[in-house]
């Protein structure tokens, strides 16, 4: 039997490789970059994917590695009052794993690969690019670009797992609609102990502020703080070293003792593919849906992506199910969630985090009170938060 062709060798491409040879299914990842990204925008697993590593029997080892969330907390940066806290342990009842688990995502697909290249059913190809694909109804073969010049790979079905700029979208002619948010994100991996300056602060805490929302999210070794840059300010001179120190000293109100290991600039958006495959190719993650990061549920639903689709797949394969009516189905749901799910979600996320309006401020500010003071309502906030719902 033909192999899967996954293109992308990301935490969704890796994720769906591991999910089809866990089920049997002969797969060949091919993956542009000649080493796995260290990109680490994406940094947390919610208790929903969480359920589905420790299926995927890759839990653990993240576990080690990570760093266990049981807290989530909402501040309003002016008066520096915690607005809101959420205790995981409400849903305890809901999910085995009532945190999140922080960890970059370039953790996952380097706990990934290694498993993935030692079955017998898997390859990765590394420093291969896709160029090019022809659907003969029965297989697809992909043609793919190599230091030692172009090489063909025939697969049964074609996966794009190969993110925002899917070169296997763009072959298929899917549009891809939405928005591009004006705001850029300014990213800081920093060394900061916010226990000895801010002891109430939890370790991952969304600011409300109209003019600079901040986020802050520590990951194993590291805490990450992203703010929001002004319209006015070049990426350039915000990166340099002496005005990230002011940005977050002003931040903290004090000067304190910090390293800081990185900074990235990006900008966000919110678009969803038109379809969802074509023929026997078909898109999840990044190269089907984007969205802004308030959250963190842009990564999970790829993951989320990527468990769906390796059951539609087992049924094609195993038991004879209809493509068309299989990938359908994967559509029907994915796009869905997508579009009435995560996009709504995170769309409100961000207004809240910057709202500039006196009524909506407060308004938003008691209604957190009060979800979070009632273990019913607060127990709903976190099941939709945990992306159990």
């Amino acid at each position: 039997m033909l192999p899967i062709l996954i293109i992308g060798a990301g935490p969704v491409g890796l994720t769906l490789a591991l999910a089809l040879i866990r089920r049997g299914i002969a797969v060949e990842v091919v993956e542009m970059l000649p080493e796995l990204s260290t990109e680490a925008r994406a940094s947390t697993f919610h208790p929903r994917t969480l359920e589905m590593l420790a299926e995927w029997e890759v839990l653990e080892p993240l576990k080690k590695v990570g760093f266990l969330v049981h807290r989530l907390q909402y501040w309003e940066r002016a008066t520096r009052q915690k607005v809101a806290q959420f205790d995981y342990s409400l849903i305890a009842n809901d999910t085995p794993y009532p945190y999140r688990l922080q960890c970059p995502q370039s953790t996952l697909t380097r706990t990934l690969k290694p498993i993935i290249e030692a079955s017998p059913l898997a390859k990765v190809h590394m420093a291969h690019k896709l160029v090019d694909f022809t659907d003969d109804g029965d297989a697809v073969t992909a043609t793919i670009e190599t230091a030692e010049g172009m090489r063909q790979l025939r697969g049964r079905i074609l996966c794009g797992a190969d993110g925002a700029h899917s070169e296997v979208r763009r072959r298929l002619g899917i549009g891809f609609r939405g928005k591009t948010y004006e705001d850029r994100f300014l990213l800081a991996a920093t060394d900061i102990n916010f226990d000895a300056i801010m002891p109430d602060f939890g370790p991952v805490a969304y600011v409300f502020d109209p003019n600079e929302w901040v986020i802050v999210l520590h990951n194993p070794n590291v805490t990450r703080i992203v703010f929001r840059l002004r319209d006015d300010e070049n990426e350039i001179a915000a990166q340099e070293e002496a005005a990230m120190r002011a940005r977050i000293d002003q931040f903290l109100g004090q000067t304190a003792p910090y390293k800081v290991n990185g900074t990235w600039i990006y900008k966000v958006h919110q678009r969803v593919a038109d379809r969802f495959f074509c023929g026997n190719a078909v898109l999840l993650g990044d190269a089907a849906h984007i969205n802004n990061p308030m959250g963190g549920m842009g990564m999970n639903s790829g993951i989320h992506d990527a468990h769906r689709l390796a059951g539609q797949i087992d049924q094609i394969l195993h038991y004879g199910a209809d493509m068309a009516q299989a990938f359908a189905q994967y559509e029907q749901d994915r796009r869905s969630f997508a579009m009435n799910d995560v996009q709504l979600t995170t769309d409100k996320n961000y207004h809240d985090m910057s709202a500039t309006e006196d009524e909506y401020r407060r308004r938003r500010n008691a209604e957190f009170a009060a979800a979070a003071a009632d273990p019913r309502k607060a127990r709903e906030f976190l099941l939709r938060a945990a992306m159990l719902l």
